[in-house]
């Protein structure tokens, strides 16, 4: 088992991953330092990606410095199907003249400090299919990786780039998403930067045409499967332009 994190709080990331006891020594920890450069995550992954030997098969756990998993992780992968993405929390985007979207898998989720813990999600032991996961962590294997040569969309420096990873895998490859069921903490809630936003409609722009509907637990916008999408994104922005301009003459 591979646990892939790229770091900058290393005093958080040595308390809730490196030293967790819930991994021991059957993991191998690549730590990757992002203090110095401060390069986009997608980017730091897919080097870990691009330089791995893959003759030897293993399990990859990418995750976040601040995520704590609190149970044996080796009983739930020992049988798990190799050609599926998992996490522990994604949602599901529903077919359909409403488009609805329901979150599944269940997390414990606080701020950094340990304060506002709250369960978010519901539960499902049941391996069901998600849309997309959250980037707190995504489970993949070894061999998926090799089969379909899947990488990160390096367009997405630091948001959205693991929902991006389980839509490109679906529309391209037929690669299905599942929630594993994790007794785990997120030690963030983040929050809806203009970065997030930006890449939301970068992602919006990329999928217009796919064959599903996809969205992410940050947002209940859908993803995808819309062929007016840049025409309603070209004049949203015309007419945001326009009204500014007035705005300033006035």
């Amino acid at each position: 088992m591979k646990v892939i994190s790229v770091v900058r709080d290393f005093c958080f990331y040595e308390k809730v991953v490196l030293n967790n006891p819930y991994y021991d020594s059957k993991a191998d920890f690549i730590t990757i330092d992002n203090r110095v450069e401060n390069l986009g995550i997608a980017q730091r992954y897919n080097q870990f990606l691009n330089s791995y030997d893959y003759c030897k098969e293993d399990w990859f756990i990418f995750c976040h410095e601040d995520w704590e998993l609190k149970e044996d992780i080796y009983s739930k992968l020992e049988n798990l199907d190799k050609d599926c993405l998992y996490g522990p929390i994604g949602k599901v985007a529903h077919t359909g003249i409403f488009k609805l979207q329901t979150n599944i898998g269940q997390i414990e989720n606080c701020n950094r400090d340990g304060s506002n813990l709250q369960i978010i999600g519901l539960s499902n032991y049941n391996l069901k299919r998600a849309s997309t996961f959250d980037c707190q962590c995504l489970i993949v294997h070894s061999s998926l990786i090799q089969k379909y040569k899947l990488r990160f969309d390096e367009n997405l420096f630091f948001d959205l780039y693991v929902e991006d990873f389980c839509i490109n895998a679906r529309e391209i490859w037929g690669v299905s998403s599942r929630i594993l069921q994790l007794h785990c903490r997120h030690w963030s809630w983040g929050k809806l930067s203009d970065s997030f936003i930006k890449k939301y409609s970068y992602l919006q722009m990329k999928y217009s045409k796919s064959k599903e509907y996809y969205t992410s637990t940050c947002s209940n916008e859908i993803i995808g499967n819309n062929f007016l999408l840049p025409f309603y994104i070209y004049f949203y922005k015309k007419i945001r332009k326009l009204c500014r301009h007035k705005s300033i003459k006035s």
